[in-house]
């Protein structure tokens, strides 16, 4: 064998061990992007759930919840509580807003985050909190996002008669 030969077979073997090695990374990356798409599911349902557990295990702050959604008329220190709790759901819309922008987040993991932001801007209190002040408190890209999705259900609330 000449010199010539055994350097093509070098060249060959060396070619085939970048293709091996491109097909490994490539799989390496999709297992890395299923598993970083499980925790930041797992990280957004954490937050929904640790907001909820306390509402579902105390029946005065589902109450304050349902009262202020509503827009009834609560007292200086039930307003604090219940500015306060929505401050605290809409810190997790916003995060799940970001990840929404930057194309972090399914559709799938969308249409049900979207189903409680509904669940709270569907309530005219939620929606009086926003407007009286709480909207300074969020970016400007956030701030825009809940004011289109309120226009949406202002739109396509029906007609008071």
């Amino acid at each position: 064998m000449n010199w010539e030969a055994a350097g093509a077979i070098a060249e060959t073997i060396a070619a085939l061990g970048v293709v091996v090695s491109l097909i490994y990374l490539a799989n390496q990356a999709r297992s890395e992007a299923r598993a970083t798409t499980v925790a930041n599911k797992l990280a957004s349902t954490k937050l929904l759930t640790d907001f909820m557990d306390p509402l579902i295990a105390n029946p005065e702050l589902m109450d304050l919840l349902m009262r202020g959604r509503t827009g009834a008329t609560l007292t200086e220190v039930d307003r604090y509580r219940f500015s306060n709790m929505c401050l605290k759901a809409f810190w997790f819309f916003s995060a799940i807003q970001v990840q929404l922008r930057m194309r972090m987040l399914s559709d799938e993991d969308w249409t049900e985050a979207q189903a409680v932001l509904r669940f709270w801007l569907d309530g005219p209190g939620v929606r009086a909190w926003w407007r009286n002040g709480a909207r300074t408190r969020f970016g400007g890209a956030f701030v825009a996002f809940i004011d289109d999705e309120i226009g949406r259900i202002e739109a396509s609330a029906p007609a008071a008669t």
